[in-house]
């Protein structure tokens, strides 16, 4: 027994190395975005000077550089493998101007583009220049793609339909809390009806005192972009693209997502569609971290995280990603 614990104990602490970057060279970036100065991190392997580069695209909230060090194992098993990250904080967010709650996913798309002209700036020529994305980065790749052409782009839990996501999220919760499914069909449409007369009328403001559930800043973000539908932008965005989604996805339909990506992709070349089993939304193994929100982990699986390091994720979900990117 003395021997298990202490081999556990040897595990959890190598991989407590997952979460330092020191496999890597660093240098801050600043670059001008939206009226805004943002800054990020770029991360290349050692002694690899010519590395691809993925620049990472934020999900959704106010997430820092590093997602408050979440992206850390997975930007050490990229720089492993001989990718760069370069990665910043999303506008009003750490050391970045600005307000992320008043971008559109058209702002956030050309904040993207203005990443890579700042890392080109940087490293010169020579080094293939992408994007790895997460969720609500789904919108914002399509869109970058079709200004610029990416060396590969990479989305991880993308939504299509804003509308539909947010259908698919609700329906996800209020099965987890054991709500009947008839009463969740009567709520879904009873939201719906409200969301589209308060949301979705052209021409017309939406009003932040109609939904006073709703924080004024919060509100208006969603009234910016409750019409994004990626469809038209999938079938013509430029690259190779690979699009992947955890089978255990709770806020984002892996299986009618990925189908419309599917299609949106028929007769181009260079395009993948993968559903990893067992995953989560971000590709976590869902055995231990099958939760919608990250904020409702409770104490001792943020611990386990920071035990398991880049272990945290289902096998073969990151080998997959770099690999995949490595191959462009």
């Amino acid at each position: 027994m003395l021997a298990l614990l202490c081999a556990l104990g040897a595990f959890a602490l190598a991989n407590l190395s997952d979460f330092e970057l020191e496999n890597g060279n660093s240098s801050t970036l600043t670059f001008h975005a939206g009226g805004a100065d943002l800054s990020g991190t770029l991360v290349m392997p050692k002694n690899a000077p010519d590395a691809p580069i993925a620049l990472l695209i934020h999900g959704d909230g106010p997430r820092d550089r590093f997602s408050d060090s979440g992206y850390l194992p997975l930007i050490n098993a990229l720089l492993n493998a001989g990718i760069g990250v370069f990665t910043w904080d999303k506008a009003g967010v750490g050391e970045s101007r600005g307000d992320w709650l008043a971008q559109s996913m058209e702002d956030r798309a050309d904040e993207a583009v203005a990443a890579i002209s700042r890392v080109r700036q940087t490293v010169g020529p020579g080094n293939k220049i992408g994007l790895l994305g997460f969720s609500q980065g789904g919108w914002v790749i399509p869109r970058v793609a079709n200004e610029v052409r990416p060396a590969f782009s990479v989305i991880v839990g993308g939504a299509v339909n804003w509308r539909r996501q947010g259908v698919y999220l609700t329906r996800q919760r209020m099965q987890a809390q054991g709500v009947l499914p008839a009463s969740i069909d009567t709520a879904i449409s009873e939201e719906l009806k409200s969301n589209d007369a308060v949301f979705a009328r052209p021409g017309q403001p939406a009003i932040p005192a109609t939904r006073p559930d709703i924080e004024p800043r919060r509100f208006n973000f969603i009234a910016r972009n409750y019409s994004e539908d990626s469809a038209e932008a999938l079938k013509t965005m430029r690259g190779p693209v690979l699009a992947i989604w955890g089978s255990l996805d709770r806020n984002v339909d892996p299986i009618e997502d990925a189908n419309d990506y599917k299609r949106a992709f028929a007769g181009h070349t260079g395009r993948r569609v993968v559903q990893i089993p067992d995953a989560t939304h971000a590709l976590l193994r869902g055995r231990w971290f099958d939760y919608q929100l990250e904020s409702e982990w409770p104490k001792w699986k943020i611990a386990l995280f920071m035990c398991l390091g880049r272990h945290a994720y289902e096998p073969g979900a990151l080998k997959l990603i770099a690999t995949w990117i490595k191959a462009q």
